[in-house]
């Protein structure tokens, strides 16, 4: 089993992998690329667990994982005290952080909601946003 943490930006990515034993085997920057993620996933092996910070357009990353079949987690970004407590924060370290959290189950979870429904709540939004939505 490996656990793989990521600390997901626009453009590019921090992968941070740890064994059972919470050795690092893995530490890299990526390019938000789907295939750039597979392929660096794949070389891991069908064990790994994955946890991905709800930021800003997780969304693709989160789709992409789950249906290559990977188990994803999704942390809470309010909840995960220890990355924005952290005395050294650089990408390396909020990576190997959220896959420290997840190898001890001590992961705060926020829940991953059915594309279907993130459609509709994306929809209404939109909806509610737009000014032609406003009553005089």
């Amino acid at each position: 089993m490996v656990y793989v943490g990521i600390d997901l930006h626009r453009k590019r990515s921090q992968i941070a992998v740890l064994d059972h034993e919470g050795k690092q085997l893995l530490s890299r920057r990526i390019v938000n690329e789907r295939e750039t993620f597979l392929k660096l996933l794949h070389g891991l092996g069908d064990d790994a667990r994955v946890a991905l910070e709800a930021t800003y357009g997780w969304e693709w990353l989160a789709d992409l994982l789950q249906e290559a079949g990977y188990e994803l987690h999704l942390a809470h970004p309010l909840r995960t005290k220890a990355i924005a407590a952290a005395r050294v924060k650089t990408d390396a370290v909020d990576a190997r952080t959220l896959a420290h959290l997840l190898r001890a189950d001590l992961l705060p979870e926020a829940y991953i909601a059915p594309r279907e429904l993130r459609d509709l709540r994306d929809l209404l939004r939109h909806r509610v946003a737009s000014p032609a939505s406003a009553q005089p």
